[in-house]
């Protein structure tokens, strides 16, 4: 049964992938904390790795063009473990949710509203979530193609800004980067911004043009990783050996613009681009948890769901983290390893079941 009645277009799907990738470039400052100046390396490596990673969820949809993640897992495990697994995913994209709003809240309550206790933006930034998927998958669409130009826009005038402080020296020297830093990186850069594209498995079939899927998804894929280089680079290229000290390495690159005693306080542009990101990629992984438990239990629609798994969240979001400190620690040290099955193994399997099987087209 299909619970989404909405469709949207290959360009749409596009611009959801770069949202989800463009909300990761502050966060990346749980990678440049690890690799520091040579974070722009395993920015590459994670790239190359996550491209077959994204052949498989899309011939994953090829093969089951009608339906989504959990609709796939019921077909090739079966009955009971499939539903095992599912409720394993309705918890992973549930956990992505609420850790988001809980980054966004430490975000803004310990760089701009100092006094402002964390709650009163999660639920703030909450409830607009639960009125957009109130509307429906068209509506995140046509909301994430606003915010990713404007997030562009904001990036590209920032760099102009910025170009006078650009130093190529910071680069140097090149490859200074142990085996061990480059595999801890690399595995933290698949797991955050780029092996998170799986939860584009609960959106693939609402596709108008099913056939195309492949298409749009690595265009958004290059695109958005074109987008995550180029403002690591930026970061490094203004901050050098500084880069590893400052959380939100965007941010601070932003603080430093001042034009004449004129044009100042441009990090204002970089907390509403943050702000922006971060309710795509929420409003993403929301949609897909609310979608998951009304496909796992058979619902006609998800829409009853939206505001208590909102409320849940909250209440998540706000107890999950003593801290920042130990939400960057979880970030980098054991996320990676958890989220393994669920953007390697598990895709990986039902592909190799359905051919061994012969499931799906």
């Amino acid at each position: 049964m299909k619970i989404e009645k909405g469709v949207i277009s290959g360009p749409q799907l596009i611009f959801l992938i770069i949202g989800l990738l463009q909300a990761s470039t502050l966060t990346a400052a749980f990678i440049t904390g690890i690799t520091k100046t040579n974070t722009w390396i395993v920015l590459l490596a994670g790239f190359i790795i996550i491209l077959p990673l994204l052949l498989i969820y899309t011939s994953l949809s090829k093969k089951f063009p009608n339906k989504n993640l959990i609709e796939i897992i019921e077909t090739t495990y079966g009955r009971y473990l499939g539903k095992i697994i599912s409720i394993l995913y309705i918890y992973f994209f549930w956990y992505i949710v609420s850790a988001n709003l809980r980054f966004t809240a430490d975000f803004f309550s310990t760089y701009l509203f100092a006094e402002v206790d964390i709650s009163v933006f999660i639920i703030i930034f909450t409830i607009a979530c639960i009125y957009t998927l109130k509307k429906g998958l068209e509506v995140i669409a046509r909301a994430s193609f606003i915010l990713s130009v404007l997030s562009i826009f904001v990036f590209i005038l920032i760099s102009i800004l910025i170009i006078k402080d650009i130093h190529l020296s910071n680069f140097l020297p090149l490859f200074q980067i142990n085996s061990k830093e480059f595999i801890q990186g690399t595995n933290l850069m698949i797991s955050i911004p780029f092996g998170e594209i799986v939860v584009f498995l609960m959106i693939f079939p609402y596709i108008n043009n099913t056939n195309k899927v492949k298409k749009y998804a690595f265009g958004g894929l290059i695109v958005g990783g074109i987008f995550f280089l180029s403002s690591i680079l930026e970061n490094i290229a203004v901050l050098g050996n500084l880069i590893p000290i400052n959380f939100f390495p965007s941010y601070q690159v932003a603080k430093l613009i001042n034009v004449g005693e004129v044009i100042t306080r441009m990090e204002i542009l970089i907390a509403l681009v943050l702000l922006f990101n971060e309710f795509v990629k929420i409003c993403i992984f929301y949609y897909a948890v609310i979608l998951s438990i009304a496909q796992f239990f058979k619902l006609r629609s998800y829409k009853p769901l939206v505001v208590p798994i909102g409320i849940i969240s909250v209440i998540f979001s706000i107890t999950m983290f003593d801290s920042p400190v130990e939400h960057a620690y979880i970030a980098s040290s054991i996320y990676p390893i958890y989220v393994i099955p669920f953007i390697v193994l598990f895709p990986s399997i039902s592909l190799i079941i359905s051919w061994i099987r012969k499931l799906g087209t």
